[in-house]
């Protein structure tokens, strides 16, 4: 599986309680935030997200008719005060009800690789689709100790733009798939993306943003104190007579 590996002790980010993401347009209150659990491994921040308020009649209805179900998610790591995001990670989830087997069939793909396995009942593959565990999001090096950073979501069902598809399959095909280069036409400002969007082109979409993250400061280490050295031990007296 392609999530296998040996993973290192985990590290919790620090979250910042009074600090806030500010933004140019005062319309930023309208973007929900969502409290999420960041992690360090291996060099590279993850989350886990989960959004069960995605799930409405029209996805579960052409969940069991057997069509296939897509469900696009863009996460965007920004700079605290500032308008443009430094990674992106991109998944996608499909879930189609086989006939004749009577399974769910599940692909996910994301930064790791590619995932297919099968589902017995609606509730399984529905959890699947509104679920995506320790998605890698940002390299370490990437986000410097105690500055803010805050993770934005976009999650489309059935995007119906080819543009947006189009540009989903380049963005999986990539090497690289997380740093954000100039040419790249898949992100813009935050105002952009997520406090003014078109009209999505989609069955549903969420939008939301997380509460302020950092990596805490590594405070060096004392040197250690030397040992005192050891006092030399008295010499005995010579006895009376001694040569």
């Amino acid at each position: 599986m392609w999530r296998s590996g040996a993973l290192a002790a985990v590290l919790v980010l620090a979250l910042s309680a009074s600090a806030r993401a500010q933004a140019d347009d005062d319309d930023d209150d309208e973007v929900t935030t969502r409290v999420l659990r960041f992690e360090e491994k291996n060099a590279v921040i993850q989350t886990t997200l989960s959004f069960p308020d995605l799930v409405d009649r029209e996805l579960v209805s052409k969940l069991k008719s057997g069509f296939v179900t897509t469900v696009v998610l863009r996460a965007y790591v920004y700079r605290d005060r500032t308008e443009k995001p430094i990674t992106l990670s991109v998944v996608t989830i499909q879930a189609a009800y086989d006939l004749w087997d009577e399974v769910y069939v599940i692909r996910i793909r994301d930064p790791r690789g590619e995932l297919n396995f099968k589902r017995k009942t609606r509730e399984e593959a529905i959890r699947d689709l509104t679920t995506v565990v320790q998605l890698p999001l940002v390299p370490s090096v990437l986000v410097p100790p105690g500055i803010n950073h805050f993770l934005a979501v976009i999650i489309e069902v059935n995007p119906v733009s080819d543009a947006l598809l189009a540009e989903v399959r380049r963005w999986l095909s990539r090497p690289n798939r997380s740093r954000l280069g100039g040419a790249d036409a898949f992100f813009g400002s935050f105002v952009s993306i997520f406090v003014n969007p078109k009209v999505a082109q989609a069955d549903r979409a969420l939008r939301f943003r997380s509460q302020p993250f950092y990596r805490p400061k590594v405070k060096p280490k004392a040197p250690a104190s030397p040992r005192p050295s050891a006092s030399p031990r008295p010499t005995a007296p010579a006895r009376a007579g001694s040569p």
